[in-house]
């Protein structure tokens, strides 16, 4: 069984998904999201080696945090929900005579796939050439960024010509100044990005973003007791001033077969650090640096190790587990500090 979490934020809640150099990110990748649990984890369970919330945790894998969105009809009262999964990092084009510039631009834009959309293009992986033959084109497009299938957009009812106003997802660019301490003066100015979350009303539908994740086998007490902590606490950076709180939380399940494809090639739905035999099942990834300081307790500011992960919609060849890795520095005794990088996969290919 598939567990999902989902968290729907407030209207106009902000969040700051900053990577090392403190760029905005647009999601929370699971190795983050693992520290986040992890450190809900402690809070609950206390932080000896014998807190089962962390023991769950280093036994568990996920996806990172994904968008959804949520239609709601007004007159009826219905709901109707599009889970989003990434772009694969694999070539995706049909064997097509249209090569119209306008319409190559579209697809490009095209970040996030919806369920169904997703499992229509998996099938289409070809394994000897290595590509997605399948047309992008074909998907309806949600403001330029999310795509979803005809058959999808039918079952919600709202019309095509709605979709391209959709922006649910604002990424907003203030100026900030530091202030010193010791005299409270201005000094250096610098600008501060940030994600918000705004609710949209189109025709008769209040169209409402959300964010999930997925697990495996996270039927679990104490993994809801985690995951409901996290979304009080909020995720990602400038939590001092408002931001990251996720909101209420609610679960479903998926069954198994919704990804039961039977090819040999994966992609990932997770952040992933692959053990040295896995290298050589890679096909198609991008790298992606984490670094730092610990977050811990103790409040002294060490920097962790810097590693290189492999980013979300990565193609591998075969399965690959990853490991858990440990990036504290040498000179840190006081706790263990991990780095998640299991892999979170499906596989691609014909049924």
């Amino acid at each position: 069984m598939i567990n999902v979490f989902k968290f729907y934020p407030e209207n106009r809640a902000k969040f700051h998904f900053g990577d090392y150099k403190g760029k905005q990110k647009e999601i929370i990748s699971s190795d983050q999201l693992f520290s986040a649990l992890y450190n809900c984890a402690v809070m609950l369970y206390g932080s000896s080696d014998e807190n089962p919330g962390t023991k769950l945790l280093l036994n568990l894998t996920f996806s990172s945090l994904y968008f959804g969105l949520q239609f709601f009809n007004i007159s009826s009262g219905e709901k109707k929900e599009l889970f989003f999964l990434p772009r694969p990092l694999a070539p995706i084009y049909a064997n097509t005579d249209n090569k119209d510039l306008v319409n190559l631009k579209k697809s490009k834009k095209i970040k996030y796939l919806s369920l169904e959309a997703y499992r229509l293009l998996c099938k289409s992986w070809q394994s000897t050439e290595r590509y997605f033959n399948f047309d992008l084109l074909e998907l309806e497009s949600i403001g330029g960024n999310f795509a979803c299938t005809k058959d999808e957009l039918q079952s919600i009812g709202l019309e095509r010509e709605c979709l391209n106003n959709i922006k649910v997802f604002n990424l907003n660019t203030k100026p900030r100044v530091v202030v010193s301490r010791s005299n409270d003066t201005s000094e250096n100015l610098y600008y501060q990005n940030e994600t918000e979350v705004t609710y949209q009303k189109e025709r008769d539908y209040l169209i409402r973003p959300f964010m999930y994740f997925i697990t495996k086998d996270g039927s679990n007490s104490k993994l809801r007791a985690m995951v409901r902590l996290m979304a009080d606490e909020g995720v990602g950076g400038k939590r001092s001033q408002g931001m990251g709180i996720l909101g209420k939380v609610e679960e479903e399940n998926w069954h198994d077969d919704i990804f039961n494809w039977n090819g040999q090639f994966c992609i990932a739905l997770s952040s992933v650090f692959p053990t040295l035999n896995e290298i050589d099942r890679l096909v198609y990834y991008e790298l992606e640096e984490r670094r730092g300081y610990i977050y811990s307790q103790y409040g002294r500011a060490i920097r962790k190790k810097r590693v290189r992960l492999l980013k979300e919609g990565s193609v591998f060849s075969d399965v690959v587990n990853g490991q858990i890795i440990e990036v504290g520095p040498d000179e840190f005794k006081e706790h263990d500090v991990y780095l998640n990088g299991r892999a979170f996969l499906i596989p691609i290919g014909e049924v």
